[in-house]
């Protein structure tokens, strides 16, 4: 069941929009007045993040917290609500659910909550005062439709979509009546060119997670195969032949460096492909993409049992095993 958000004293939310919304006094002003906030400012992946309780407080919104699903609420009197959850991406807004770009955090046991989006959906508007560096918060009026209004001139002349504008709304069509009262404040998740670049930005993550999956796992097939044998450090020195490889523009993919004519013979006869990686293969591949390199410079490997010739003429970074790492 809800519970009043006196539960919950200190219950921060994220209020975002970047860091220019940090000031160095902690201070706000709200409905006109300066105001101390006990909790600080912060930022982070250009969000600002600010007190929800301070914050409701201090505008006239009311908050509530559910205990059983771990959501704060947040209303403003004039039916609309806002809830999140710590830990998440998304919010619901007046019964939707948006992505909004940023996730709800916890600091201090204390939940923070982006500021511009925790304003503009209780219809508030925020400024800046550039002489003392400080955020302004104010709550709106409705606007009332004039003789002659169109939604699309409303939403030019707040800087916003019809789209977004009727879903902040609540319009099935866009026929307006004069007097008729609309909310002009809207939060950037309704817009549809935010929403698109979320999508955009989720999409590029899961392909680049996937992408580095399928890196991971040939880099580790050819560690096997070269190095099946040799101890963790031999496999992990390996693995950064072919990163070093990568940072000195050998080719422009892990693929591309490993598949290259003339480079790694397994690979063109096949052999690497029908490798099953060990676990100590997949365990070196991983420290290498995380940047542990234990052969540092070195874009070459070899035996120098069976090439002595060569071992006396190469840049031997190191000798691991049965493998010499040369520059």
């Amino acid at each position: 069941m809800l519970r009043t958000a006196a539960l919950t004293l200190g219950l921060l939310l994220m209020v975002g929009t970047g860091a220019a919304f940090a000031s160095a006094d902690h201070a706000v002003y709200m409905q006109g007045q300066k105001v101390d906030l006990k909790q600080e400012l912060w930022t982070e992946d250009g969000w600002t993040y600010a007190p929800v309780k301070e914050i409701a407080d201090a505008m006239g919104w009311q908050t509530a917290y559910d205990a059983d699903a771990d959501q704060i609420a947040v209303t403003n009197g004039i039916d609309d609500t806002l809830s999140f959850r710590n830990g998440a991406s998304d919010l619901t807004f007046n019964g939707q659910i948006y992505k909004f770009g940023g996730t709800v955090k916890l600091k201090d046991g204390i939940a923070y909550f982006p500021l511009r989006l925790l304003a503009e959906a209780m219809h508030a508007s925020v400024g800046w005062q550039e002489q003392e560096k400080i955020a302004i918060l104010q709550t709106e009026e409705k606007y009332a439709v004039a003789d002659g209004d169109t939604l699309a001139s409303i939403a030019e002349a707040h800087e916003t979509s019809v789209e977004a504008l009727m879903k902040r709304n609540g319009l099935a069509e866009e026929t307006l009546v004069p007097g008729q009262l609309l909310k002009v404040v809207v939060p950037e998740f309704l817009e549809p060119e935010f929403a698109a670049r979320i999508a955009s930005a989720e999409a590029k993550e899961k392909a680049e997670t996937a992408m580095d999956a399928a890196d991971l796992e040939l880099l580790a097939k050819l560690v096997q195969v070269e190095a099946g044998n040799e101890p963790y450090e031999g496999k992990l020195a390996v693995a950064n032949v072919v990163l070093n490889r990568l940072e000195r523009g050998y080719s422009d993919s892990i693929r591309g460096v490993i598949y290259a004519p003339g480079q790694f013979p397994p690979a063109k006869s096949g052999l690497l492909a029908k490798q099953k990686p060990s676990k100590e293969s997949i365990k070196a591949a991983k420290a290498a993409f995380s940047g542990v390199n234990n052969v540092p410079g070195a874009v070459s490997f070899f035996n120098p049992k069976l090439e002595p010739g060569k071992a006396k003429k190469a840049n031997i970074v190191k000798t691991i095993g049965h493998h010499a790492f040369s520059k």
